[in-house]
């Protein structure tokens, strides 16, 4: 009862169910008056003769006429949408119209009574009792009015008939009087599902509207970068397919920009510094940008670029070198000053045809060239690049060939001793004799490895094979390996080679594992933990290619190296350029004071030997020694100059 109590008060201050009231009455009323008049016009013709004319004619086509005017007017303008204020304004009116007319329709009603037979004044019972259901079922929306026009007609139809001295009549009376009660009770029950109905429904649109809105975030979270406020991958290569498949004659310009020097960033700031290096980053590229074109951030410090589709090869180059030298500028971040560069590809792509993937590929391939260099500016993906990377598609297929395994091979290149010249071990170097592709170069098959994820197969299965030359090679003759940035980097990996070992009954001592400094900078804590592992079970680590990475002095001194290789681009200009000389001879001191040994690659030639061994370095490989050799060349190679070693030591002797 305490809901139909509050229903009679229109709630103005609950807007969305004001509105809900309004548009459920605006079908119901028109309902309504389409019954009044009906019931009314069937009342009058049973008493046109029996009344006074202006009573039994001129009184219900009136009040008809008024109830059309309301029914036109409901057709009108009931559907239209309106404003809480206009909705309360309207259902104000309609309570009192309701209360209006059920009083004139109920006077006309009674003052029809008199005039009429026993048949005639029970349809005047009929009509009331009828009308004021009517009203209970067409205005149960709207209690105010409801209860209204019931208490109205069934007033009339009691007070009327309750004293009119006939029983049948006093007992339809005292029977109304009871059924007030559950159409009141009909009416609450009504309204308070309604009004629990309205509220779920606006639950309903609160959480559907919620959802709406998270999915939206969802939405542009799913294509925006959360770092640099750029769109992301997704968002990237979405855009790219969608312009490929809007104009294929003319697909898009795109580049990828790459920062160089960013991991030490991280390392020396922390990823607070890194990530405003990268959101202050694009803001300089959407800026070089002006608001044309995509800028896009694919991922860690890689950014993708569709450019404009106006500009020509010329304008293209030109922004690619507006990227460089926008890294160059300096970074101000908590700590200090930064400075980085950048290396930029293009594909500028010719006819159609083409896949979103295949034009990030080609850019992809073009920075990779440029980085290779290191020479931080643009690289445009050529055609031959183009026969590059058809090459290297080959070289990957080749590898998930089932010919692969029996393919790979092992040749051995001399380390000699530079102060007797006599061989104290082997670099195993790998070689792949392929069916099909002929000659692989290992500079070629091995980052096609990484790539394919075919390293770890490779490195065992090489690694068999360098484990059954040692067990021919005659002690103390040791053999160096290569590890990848993969293997260094993998626990599972390591703890196989170390089972490779201990089945193949091999002294770990004769082994010597080399690592890049590229392997250090993808995963450090991993490798530190995998390098402990290794020397722990008495095998040597070398770094491999000192010099020409990113490891810091910080590294060597943590995981304790054994040997330092110094890269042969150092050895190899030795003698024609002062500054890979001061390089090589800070290197031999470095390793001189740290205690361990230097190893130089790329000898060439006896001065090149001389000059290195008076700088200090022990041990030396290169053609000027020998040229890799097989395994069994190899072990003839290593048993001559233990003669020759022997020979000299006599004749000194």
């Amino acid at each position: 009862m305490r809901n139909l109590l509050s229903g009679l008060r229109l709630q103005k201050d609950d807007p969305t169910f004001l509105l809900a009231q309004y548009k459920a009455l605006s079908s119901q009323i028109p309902v309504l008056y389409i019954l009044l008049i009906i019931n009314a016009l069937a009342v009058a013709a049973t008493h046109i003769h029996t009344a006074p004319m202006w009573l039994a004619l001129y009184v219900p086509v009136g009040l008809s006429i008024l109830c059309v005017f309301r029914i036109i007017w409901w057709q009108m303008h009931g559907q239209d949408p309106v404003s809480a204020d206009r909705a309360y304004s309207v259902m104000r009116r309609t309570v009192v119209l309701a209360g209006v007319l059920t009083l004139a329709f109920g006077t006309w009603a009674v003052g029809l009574y008199q005039y009429g037979n026993a048949y005639q004044q029970g349809q005047i019972s009929y009509f009331l009792v009828v009308t004021g259901i009517s009203c209970v079922f067409c205005l149960m929306h709207l209690p105010a009015a409801a209860l209204l026009t019931t208490a109205i007609t069934f007033s009339f139809m009691v007070v009327t008939f309750m004293f009119s001295g006939n029983s049948v009549f006093v007992a339809t009376a005292t029977s109304v009087i009871f059924l007030s009660f559950p159409f009141v009770r009909v009416i609450n029950s009504y309204f308070r599902n309604f009004a629990g109905l309205v509220r779920l429904t606006e639950e309903l649109g609160d959480k559907q509207a919620e959802a709406e809105r998270l999915n939206l975030i969802n939405s542009r979270n799913a294509l925006q970068d959360q770092l640099t406020g750029l769109a992301n991958r997704r968002s990237f290569f979405r855009e790219l397919q969608d312009l490929l498949q809007q104009r294929p004659e003319e697909p898009p310009i795109v580049g990828l920009v790459d920062l160089d020097g960013f991991k030490p960033v991280n390392d020396v700031f922390g990823h607070a510094a890194g990530d405003l290096v990268l959101k202050q980053t694009a803001e300089r590229f959407v800026a070089l940008m002006g608001g044309e074109g995509t800028i896009a951030r694919l991922g860690g410090d890689e950014f993708g670029v569709i450019f404009p589709s106006d500009l020509d090869r010329n304008r293209v180059s030109d922004m690619g070198q507006a990227f460089c030298a926008a890294l160059r500028e300096p970074y101000e971040v908590p700590g200090g000053s930064i400075r980085i560069s950048g290396s930029c590809g293009i594909v500028v792509p010719e006819g159609d045809g083409h896949t979103a993937e295949q034009l990030y590929e080609k850019a992809d391939f073009a920075l990779y060239q440029v980085k290779s260099r290191r020479s931080g500016s643009v690289e445009f993906f050529s055609h031959d690049l183009e026969e590059i990377l058809r090459q290297r598609h080959l070289i990957e297929l080749e590898l998930q060939g089932d010919n692969f395994a029996r393919e790979l091979s092992l040749e051995f290149q001399p380390i000699i001793d530079l102060d007797d010249g006599h061989v104290v071990g082997f670099e195993a170097l790998a070689r792949w004799n392929s069916a099909r592709l002929g000659r692989v170069s290992p500079s070629a098959f091995i980052p096609a490895a990484e790539r394919t994820a075919m390293i770890g197969k490779m490195t065992r299965i090489l690694f068999a094979e360098a484990l059954q030359a040692l067990s021919i090679m005659p002690p103390p003759l040791r053999i160096s390996f290569n590890l990848s940035a993969r293997d260094i980097c993998d626990h599972e990996t390591s703890m196989a080679l170390l089972g490779m070992i201990h089945a193949a009954k091999v002294d770990p001592r004769r082994i010597e594992f080399e690592i890049t400094e590229t392997a250090l900078l993808s995963d450090f804590d991993t490798a530190y933990d995998v390098i402990s592992l290794l020397r722990a079970a008495g095998i040597t680590i070398a770094l491999d290619d000192f010099g020409t990475g990113f490891s810091s002095l910080s590294h060597i001194h943590r995981l304790e190296f054994d040997k330092i290789k110094i890269d042969k681009s150092f050895v190899m200009q030795f003698d024609r350029d002062v500054r890979c000389m001061s390089i090589t001879r800070s290197v031999a001191n470095l390793c001189r004071n740290l205690g361990i040994a230097s190893v130089a690659e790329g000898v060439e030639s006896a001065e090149i030997a001389e000059a290195l061994h008076a700088f200090g370095v022990r041990l030396a490989q290169g053609y000027h020694f020998s040229r890799p050799l097989r395994l069994h060349d190899a072990i003839a190679f290593a048993e001559a100059s233990e003669t020759g070693h022997q020979t000299r030591h006599v004749a000194k002797a």
